[in-house]
């Protein structure tokens, strides 16, 4: 996800003074079979097959499943939207959403539902019996759920429908237990494994639709509906965008990019821009896996957010701010979408990469207002001012290795998490040299496909590339021990 720095700085100080490609099959993946009906009044109604596949090294007894839209709802113990940030999120009033699930069964036999968790977010499912290792089962959840009216990830607009993190997907598992972590205000609260997805989405036919995967067919039906058949393996996560589209297309290398877009005036500058992303990180870090990916204009608080071959772009944002977000968000597609992290744990794994990488983009690309040089140094002063001023406030953790509900609110995780971030790396590429380093990250981006890191896996990447032991310098930027000093 991408935030807006500056703003995020100023606000503090105020505060404080005041997508369908393979992978080699090691093992089998989970399938996702989705049928949902939107109706005029954002209502959907969901069935949801998930046929699971245990990738662990343990039997399971039941399986857990993430129930997000239940952030939305009334009186939930953690909001998806900041306090301070209420206002921008609902400008027509707090809305909020309603999930009623209707049944669960296994193997077709119906099971008690059961839902828990820290705040009604995950829905437990009973197998009646052991599943081991490498066994299948089948868990169908039928349910209907109520969009709020926010500018948010799940949610719409006057402008256009954000349909993310609106399914039940199943629980990380991880050290004996699932992976069960709430929906946090702070960052993007989402962990998950590839899978493969088959999706029956019908909608007013008003809409146009952009999707994680590629559209195998498009049906008008009756009443003004139309249907949609998607089709996205081997991608973490699914989400569709609906709005009154004008749609741009173009080629880099064998992927087709496509820009949707209600209110821009310069439509093929971002276009362009988000070709221009794939290609320069393609040969930067590995080609694109995926055949389509689609960048969509949507009402959203932040920046942009990203999501496997989708990467969503407030239209709050004009200008040379949105190619930025462009580029930032484009760069998650291989930082998030195919090198996957437990982005609650481990947030800075994937941010820091993708601000780094939106850094590099600029040595590469003419023409844009942004330069290499410009924003590390940008990046620099404004996080030693950041610093200073907390520093004068009484609050001194600038360690990096926090899961994101433990910091102060959104700008010291921004901070910590996007701008140290990629200083820290600019700091290991100096370190190392620029060979050596792109090296690295073609070495992670290969070796963690599709899977999921740690940040030893980026550590071993960069040693084996330099050559060089490097523990002891990750180790300083993100337990807080490196002082940064502006050079302005």
């Amino acid at each position: 996800m991408r935030k807006k720095i500056t703003a995020l700085l100023i606000a503090a100080a105020m505060a404080l003074s005041l997508c369908a490609c393979s992978a080699p099959e090691k093992e089998q993946r989970t399938k996702y079979d989705i049928k949902a009906t939107l109706s005029d009044d954002y209502v959907l109604t969901a069935s949801v097959t998930c046929e699971y596949v245990n990738n662990t090294d343990v039997p399971l007894g039941e399986l857990w499943f993430h129930l997000y839209p239940n952030a939305y709802r009334a009186g939930a113990k953690f909001a998806p939207v900041p306090q301070n940030r209420v206002t921008e999120a609902y400008p027509d009033g707090r809305s909020y959403s309603k999930l009623d699930i209707t049944s669960v069964s296994v193997k077709g036999n119906p099971v008690e539902i059961t839902i828990t968790g820290e705040d009604e977010n995950i829905l437990s499912v009973a197998l009646g019996s052991k599943l081991d290792p490498t066994e299948k089962t089948s868990v169908n959840i039928e349910y209907t759920v109520k969009l709020p009216k926010v500018r948010h990830r799940f949610g719409y607009t006057d402008k256009s429908v954000n349909l993310a993190n609106f399914y039940p997907i199943a629980c990380m598992y991880r050290g004996g237990s699932f992976v069960a972590d709430p929906y946090y205000s702070t960052g993007d609260p989402f962990f998950s494994d590839c899978a493969d997805y088959s999706v029956t989405l019908t909608v007013p036919s008003k809409y146009e639709c952009a999707f994680t995967g590629e559209v195998k067919s498009k049906t008008d039906g009756e009443n003004g509906t139309a249907t949609y058949e998607v089709k996205a393996d081997n991608v973490r996560d699914f989400a569709a965008v609906l709005g009154g589209y004008q749609k741009m297309s173009g080629v880099s290398g064998e992927t087709i990019v496509n820009y949707m877009y209600y209110n821009d005036s310069d439509p093929e500058r971002a276009l362009n821009t988000a070709i221009e992303a794939v290609k320069i990180f393609g040969n930067m870090f590995g080609a694109y896996p995926y055949k389509e990916y689609t960048v969509v204009q949507t009402g959203f608080l932040q920046g942009g957010m990203e999501y496997p071959c989708l990467s969503m772009i407030s239209d709050a944002y004009t200008g040379d701010a949105k190619l930025d977000i462009i580029v930032h968000e484009t760069a998650h597609q291989w930082w998030y979408g195919v090198v996957g992290n437990d982005e609650v744990k481990n947030a800075w794994l994937d941010e820091g990469l993708a601000e780094y990488s939106t850094m590099m983009f600029y040595e590469h690309a003419e023409g844009y207002a942004y330069t290499f040089d410009g924003k590390r140094g940008d990046a620099l002063s404004a996080y030693v001012l950041y610093c200073e001023t907390y520093k004068n406030n009484g609050l001194g953790d600038t360690s990096m290795n926090r899961p994101v509900n433990e910091y102060e609110g959104e700008t010291e995780y921004s901070y910590m998490t996007y701008v140290k971030g990629a200083l820290m790396l600019d700091d290991i590429r100096n370190t190392v040299g620029t060979t050596a380093f792109l090296s690295g990250l073609k070495r992670y981006y290969a070796d963690n496909k599709y899977k999921i890191a740690e940040p030893q896996n980026l550590v071993g990447a960069m040693e084996r590339s330099s050559k060089r032991s490097l523990n002891e310098l990750f180790d300083s930027w993100l337990n807080g021990n490196v002082k940064l000093f502006s050079s302005n």
